[in-house]
């Protein structure tokens, strides 16, 4: 019996076709992979820095909101903030509810530009005003609050857990205001226990002159807030939380990050058009952007020298103010 050749030559075709075609296919499942994995690293990063612009936001804009409210227009708040008109003030060297400041927590005067009153920094300052508890405050009666005047207020559950807990004579949190009578008031006496049902608390007119006091309104307390970049890190000092940072004279401050990779800020009030405009530059891991500073950052702002070398977006907001 003749035995078979076997043609080596074909087989030899066969197995480079085979590799060649093999090689093609892995290349396009590698293509898709890596295409796949780039897209879901873009949009992660798209997603974590939405969630940025969101949380520096919405932290801002939760201070903002009632910027100024209870403060009258035109009056100064630092005289404001005194218990009597030769005392110290809570507010030492504090003339708006939003004041811009330098890298030296001093505030930046206003200037005129393009016919607008403006000022523009690196830091800011505000004072405003949140909900003590929910509910609404009932006064017996609308009636004329004399000058210096003390009045009692009837609380109850829960409201008088704040006020037991949350009033420290001397510091802001002894401060009050009601959007009716838009103005801040002193606690200058507490008298409800915790296992009680109600309580009182004896509010004093810091007024030398009379004002209406209305009957149902909400109790607003004053809030302090300062905001900063420091170390690609966006800070906020305030009064919601107690803390050993007494940076203002009877003011307890806390001081917490709000969002990392933020390289610089800048902020800008318009008291002519009553608008506040803040930008953020924060640090991109997207393919897409180009090293160095981005359009939309603000001619007049302070360029650190060393951040000109990464990837950067820009954050910008603006607010009207309607209590300012």
């Amino acid at each position: 019996m003749r035995k078979k050749k076997f043609n080596y030559g074909m087989i030899l075709a066969d197995i480079l076709l085979s590799l060649v075609i093999s090689s093609l296919i892995m290349y396009a499942i590698l293509g898709l992979l890596s295409n796949t994995v780039l897209h879901k690293q873009f949009y992660s990063d798209i997603h974590n820095e939405w969630q940025k612009r969101a949380r520096i936001v919405s932290t801002i804009e939760s201070r903002i909101v009632n910027a100024g409210l209870g403060i009258p227009s035109g009056e100064n708040i630092e005289d404001i903030f005194r218990l009597t008109l030769s005392s110290d003030s809570m507010l030492p060297g504090w003339t708006d509810a939003i004041e811009i400041l330098s890298s030296k927590d001093f505030p930046v005067p206003f200037q005129v530009v393009s016919g607008e009153n403006v000022s523009r920094g690196e830091q800011m300052r505000v004072l405003s005003t949140y909900v003590t508890t929910p509910g609404v405050r009932i006064i017996p009666a609308s009636a004329e609050w004399g000058p210096r005047e003390i009045i009692s207020v009837n609380i109850r559950k829960p409201q008088y857990e704040y006020f037991v807990y949350s009033i420290a004579p001397g510091e802001l949190s002894s401060w009050l205001t009601t959007p009716s009578f838009g103005r801040p008031v002193i606690i200058r006496n507490i008298d409800a226990e915790y296992d009680s049902d109600s309580g009182s608390a004896e509010l004093q007119n810091p007024l030398y002159v009379s004002k209406d006091w209305y009957g149902i309104d909400m109790f607003h307390t004053f809030r302090v807030s300062y905001f900063h970049v420091e170390a690609e890190t966006l800070y906020i000092r305030d009064t919601d939380k107690k803390d050993t940072t007494n940076a203002i004279p009877s003011i307890s401050l806390h001081i917490e990050p709000v969002v990392d990779d933020v390289l610089s800020s800048c902020f800008e009030l318009n008291k002519t058009t009553k608008t506040l405009s803040c930008w953020f530059l924060i640090f991109s891991r997207s393919p897409t952007i180009k090293p160095g500073i981005p359009h939309g950052w603000p001619e007049w702002a302070v360029t650190k020298p060393n951040i000109a070398s990464k990837k950067m977006r820009v954050i910008f907001h603006s607010w009207r103010l309607l209590n300012i």
